[in-house]
């Protein structure tokens, strides 16, 4: 797989780079994006550092790191992320969209355009996890196809899956 810029209506989805972090870095200052997943707001040095390893990839065999910025297709504003951690065939779905854009379908538009790239390289399913109380995420699972398992992760959250189609 190579990564692409993936394009819908209104967003464009370019490849991380870590000079990213000079825009990002306010998209993920609003503390209130940490209530569920924990942590803080990180600072432009750790958001490069975070950004330096996302770029370098996993060290893990077999694992490949997929990451986005999801931008606005009408002035390149950034807007969050979407990653996809890939294991065989199957990747675990990550997405963040700043405080300030939440509430207009850029989660579920953007992770749905990685979502079919992932079918157009032969992943075949897909999941995510999401704490219990994290409404917005679980509409956009909800919305990608993905089902609450019923499974429970060491973090308390659930995990939520789907079987993509074949190509």
């Amino acid at each position: 797989m190579i990564l692409q810029t993936l394009e819908t209506d209104r967003l464009v989805l370019h490849p991380l780079k870590v000079s990213d972090a000079a825009e990002m870095v306010t998209v993920l200052a609003d503390e209130s994006l940490y209530e569920f997943e924990g942590g803080h707001a990180p600072t432009l040095d750790i958001l490069r550092l975070r950004y330096e390893h996302q770029v370098t990839g996993s060290t893990e065999p077999g694992v490949t790191w997929w990451n986005w910025i999801i931008r606005s297709s009408v002035d390149e504003r950034p807007l969050g992320f979407v990653q996809a951690d890939v294991s065989g065939e199957c990747a675990e779905l990550g997405w963040l969209v700043g405080a300030s854009d939440q509430g207009r379908g850029i989660a579920t538009e953007a992770a749905e355009a990685v979502k079919g790239w992932l079918v157009r390289n032969d992943i075949r399913r897909i999941e995510a996890h999401i704490h219990p109380a994290h409404t917005a995420s679980k509409t956009v699972a909800s919305r990608l196809g993905l089902f609450d398992t019923g499974v429970i992760d060491d973090d308390g959250e659930s995990l939520w899956a789907a079987d993509l189609p074949i190509g």
